[in-house]
């Protein structure tokens, strides 16, 4: 199941991706985010899954990040053997986690802003 937040019609809402159409699942009984649906464990997944809800064609909607202001982001460096040989770098002997800030999110298609000291 694919889970995504997304505008339609001036309105944030959260949904399941099926094919070319979102299904809105944003209704009052649900949660209110896919981060609340992700945290309501695997029954209320399950319930995702089956329910109904209206169906919008995707190319109506603005898909945002799935998780719009997730409570972390951790990052593993250098975690696989073609990375580390891409980057003339030997493999770490222990992972190297690091952290990105909640606001490096972004939809699908926005633009990603960088800054020219990149």
């Amino acid at each position: 199941m694919r889970l995504v937040s997304f505008t339609s019609q001036g309105a944030l809402r959260w949904g399941r991706l099926e094919g070319d159409a979102v299904v809105d699942l944003s209704g009052a009984a649900a949660p209110k985010s896919v981060l609340a649906l992700l945290e309501a464990g695997d029954d209320a997944l399950a319930i995702a899954r089956r329910a109904s809800g209206m169906r919008h064609a995707l190319a109506d909607v603005q898909l945002h990040a799935p998780v719009l202001r997730p409570p972390k982001i951790l990052g593993i460096g250098l975690n696989y053997a073609d990375h580390a040989k891409e980057t003339n770098q030997k493999p770490p002997e222990v992972p190297l986690v690091f952290n990105k800030q909640v606001t490096a999110t972004s939809g699908p298609f926005d633009a990603i802003v960088r800054p020219r000291v990149s």
